[in-house]
């Protein structure tokens, strides 16, 4: 099911007729939390209709400093806010559609007791047991990491947190530094960590998990008439199946 096809295809309209797909590449921006469904489905849909989809992934803040620095894109994907900023500073066009509420997990190395992430106490027990936790540097504009820093801080415990940082530049190196062992506990979201099979990720429980929504837009700069396609196809039942099976939640407009 491909649901409000006409909107988006009429958001690529004004493309010269004279354009054809396959040869100008179809490049798409997409914050990291989203990195693995849209990977897999932009795979499937440029096998399917003969088009080069390239997907560039950054920080939630890289989405919008790359946008905002020019960088030419014809499908954005990033946190409702950035995307709302985007829209605002008019450079991503036409209908903006919320995908996917993000999900904060937990992963230790694979073969090695899980972790207790029943409730919130649990959790807490959890941080302070560990020697040392992973978890993407703030400073690069990601939010999960931010995500841990605001739970630690609700819990009390953001210092002594903060005291065993093992601090990466991208949530896809969290898994790596548990599962080498420089970690005892990688901290992002869990479709970053998921995909491999070194570690073991748990989602956080329901009452101190993300609430952070993921959106898609075209570019204001679109220059691949098929991105009203893909992106219809992000919003519709195929983008939903890839979503969950990343451990992430589709969510309605």
């Amino acid at each position: 099911m491909r649901r409000f096809a006409i909107p988006v295809l009429a958001a690529v309209a004004w493309v010269a007729t004279s354009q054809t797909c396959a040869a100008v590449e179809l490049k798409v921006l997409t914050g990291a939390g989203l990195a693995v469904p849209v990977r897999a489905l932009a795979a499937d849909f440029g096998a399917r209709h003969g088009v080069t989809v390239t997907v560039t992934t950054d920080t939630a803040g890289g989405v919008q400093d790359r946008t905002e620095a020019g960088e030419t894109y014809d499908l954005v994907i990033g946190t409702a806010q950035v995307v709302e900023t985007l829209a605002q500073k008019s450079l991503v066009a036409g209908p903006r559609f919320r995908i996917a509420r993000m999900v904060e997990g937990v992963a230790v190395k694979a073969g090695t007791p899980r972790p207790d992430l029943s409730d919130a106490a649990a959790v807490k027990k959890t941080l302070l047991a560990a020697k040392s936790i992973a978890y993407v540097d703030p400073a690069t504009g990601a939010v999960s990491g931010a995500f841990l820093l605001s739970v630690a801080q609700k819990m009390g415990i953001a210092d002594q947190v903060k005291g065993k940082a093992v601090l990466t530049r991208r949530g896809a190196d969290i898994s790596d530094a548990v599962a080498k062992g420089e970690a005892d506990l990688g901290v992002t979201l869990i479709s970053e960590m998921l995909p491999d099979k070194r570690v073991t990720a748990l989602p956080l429980p329901d009452e101190i998990q993300m609430t952070t929504i993921y959106a898609a837009s075209l570019s204001a700069r679109v220059q691949n008439k098929d991105a009203g396609l893909l992106l219809d196809e992000l919003h519709g039942h195929a983008g939903r199946e890839a979503i969950e099976k990343s451990g992430l939640v589709p969510v309605d407009n």
